[in-house]
């Protein structure tokens, strides 16, 4: 890896059309960014310095900065995608730019309240369905509960075979019941 003077010595030897490459490459991750050129130049340049990104000797500084720079690009990308931005047409700041603004990807109360009403409703129907067949029953509770099958033959006390065909037996009695699958 290069360190801090070899760095310093391979950015002093970049030419004039190395900067223009850099510059041209820059300037494409750079819009996604929605930052200055120059702004994501600096940044790939002081990863190297701080030691956060590493070149290797064998590779030219230019590769170097322009896939720190995809990098960089890349993974404020990811990162606003995680934090849910989102830019309002309609909305516009004092200066004229659109307002951005900070979308949750957290459902609403009342979307929270619909799913839960809808899920009670489900299992409801389910266990109005399998009444009559408690190990049924027993599967399909401890499958809401998301246990492995293992776990649900365990605490069942179930063989493979018993598993397998109780399984089966929901599968045929939710087709026949449901045959278009739910429908609320």
């Amino acid at each position: 890896m290069l360190d801090l003077e070899e760095i310093r010595s391979a950015l002093d030897g970049l030419t004039q059309i190395d900067l223009v490459r850099l510059r041209r490459a820059g300037s494409k991750f750079a819009l996604a960014l929605d930052c200055t050129v120059d702004d994501l130049i600096s940044e790939a340049v002081c990863s190297a310095y701080s030691g956060g990104r590493e070149c290797r000797k064998d590779l030219p500084i230019l590769v170097f900065l322009i896939g720190a720079m995809r990098s960089i690009a890349w993974n404020a990308k990811v990162s606003s995608r995680k934090a849910g931005r989102e830019i309002s047409l309609d909305a516009t700041g004092t200066d004229g730019a659109p307002l951005v603004v900070l979308k949750s990807n957290a459902p609403d109360a009342e979307t929270l309240i619909l799913r839960a009403e809808d899920v009670a409703l489900r299992i409801a129907a389910l266990e109005d369905l399998f009444a009559d067949d408690e190990p049924a029953l027993l599967v399909i509770m401890a499958d809401l509960d998301e246990l492995s099958k293992e776990e649900n033959m365990a605490m069942n006390q179930m063989s493979e075979t018993t598993y397998n065909s109780t399984r089966t037996r929901i599968r045929r009695k939710m087709e026949r019941r449901f045959p278009n699958g739910w429908v609320a």
